[in-house]
């Protein structure tokens, strides 16, 4: 099997990141006999200062009509003028699902007291293209005020005719909208997921006791749930969510949540799986293609130096995989980090190490060849 992967290496530490994710993905070509086609694209804030170029509908379609995945390094959004490239990869393709893993890894330290790896493995399946990131906002000054806002999704188009009349003060709003075919299908997927990973729970999280809206969020989870006898479901309030991530992350094993508050428990798992060296993330189209990236930033500072950590390159990469179906050389890759880890003898300076970016991805590579049957 051969795959064929849309590659952006991005801005400051992205390059190095991704060379030590490619370096692990061939040899998994290698040992697990498939091929891989890595096509670059060379968009980032540094190629837009110097070309003014952005990723066009044309490079976006090419993507489309060729590759199997795409694989991003870390981007410079501060840049002004430069649309975020991950913002246009997700909207072009529709990748409506953010999956991020929540797993304390061995030997790293997570703020949670007495907590192990056992006890912090969960995902969290958060909806990418709703609520209250539709963009639908603006504000009214004191008295009438008219104002008429457009939103389109994949889901669903609609319109905003608004009369607003104020006394006293100006007013800021933000208009949050839920589709009934946008939770559904996130719902959906994260029923499939936990079914193809045996996973027995799903969380739900809203906020459905103040915000009327959540109810539809709550009428497709219930509906689907009914098609997946086998894995139990509850509903959490959002403040229940955050409590028992910090007291109780072992009671979670997929956690699906509106875009907001994915938004929000997804950067709690990143602190209490030992900080963002650690935090991966998939964006996916189940019908199309999708996007794997680490979620730190550029660190335009330590370019060039090769220390960074590269361990969330390395598990998007091994996200990526599972994706496109090679999913024993997904899950050895993530033995091979648990195992060097363990090791303790290859640490970057994160870790209280001395070793380089590419000595740390030698050695996961040396420990898939070591741990492969």
């Amino acid at each position: 099997m051969k795959y064929k992967i849309a590659v952006f290496p991005g801005d400051g530490v992205g390059p190095e990141l991704i060379n030590e994710g490619v370096k692990v993905v061939e040899k998994s070509a290698e040992l697990d006999k498939f091929e891989v086609e890595w096509l670059k694209y060379p968009h980032g804030a540094e190629h837009f200062l110097e070309t003014k170029e952005t990723l066009s509908d044309k490079k976006l379609k090419e993507i489309k009509n060729n590759c199997n995945a795409i694989y991003c390094g870390t981007f410079d959004n501060s840049v002004a003028g430069f649309s975020s490239i991950s913002n246009l990869i997700r909207d072009y393709f529709d990748q409506f699902v953010c999956l991020r893993p929540v797993k304390l890894l061995p030997s790293v330290e997570s703020p949670l007291a007495n907590k192990t790896h056992n006890e912090i493995n969960f995902v969290v399946i958060r909806e990418n293209t709703e609520d209250f990131y539709v963009g639908a906002s603006g504000r009214a000054k004191n008295g009438k005020n008219k104002h008429q806002i457009g939103i389109s999704r994949n889901t669903f188009k609609a319109k905003f005719a608004l009369n607003i009349e104020t006394k006293g003060s100006e007013i800021a709003y933000q208009i949050g909208v839920l589709s009934r075919k946008g939770c559904d299908r996130i719902v959906k997927y994260a029923f499939e997921y936990a079914k193809s990973k045996n996973k027995k729970r799903i969380a739900a999280v809203d906020k459905a006791n103040l915000i009327d809206a959540y109810s539809i969020w709550r009428e497709s989870f219930n509906k689907i749930a009914k098609e997946y006898a086998g894995i139990a479901h509850e509903f959490n309030l959002i403040d229940a969510a955050v409590m028992n991530f910090i007291r109780q992350p072992e009671k979670y094993e997929v956690v699906v949540a509106p875009n907001v508050f994915g938004d929000i428990l997804s950067d709690l798992g990143t602190v209490i799986q030992g900080g963002l060296a650690f935090a991966a993330q998939g964006n996916i189209n189940p019908n199309g293609i999708s996007m794997f990236e680490p979620i730190h930033g550029s660190a335009a500072k330590l370019k060039g130096q090769g220390i960074v950590n590269p361990i969330a390159t390395i598990w998007a990469a091994s996200l990526m995989l599972d994706r496109i179906g090679q999913h024993k050389s997904s899950d050895l890759i993530i033995k091979s980090i648990e195992s060097v880890l363990n090791d303790g003898r290859t640490r970057t300076q994160d870790l209280d190490g001395q070793n380089s970016t590419s000595e740390m991805g030698d050695a996961i590579v040396d420990k898939f060849i070591e741990l492969h049957d």
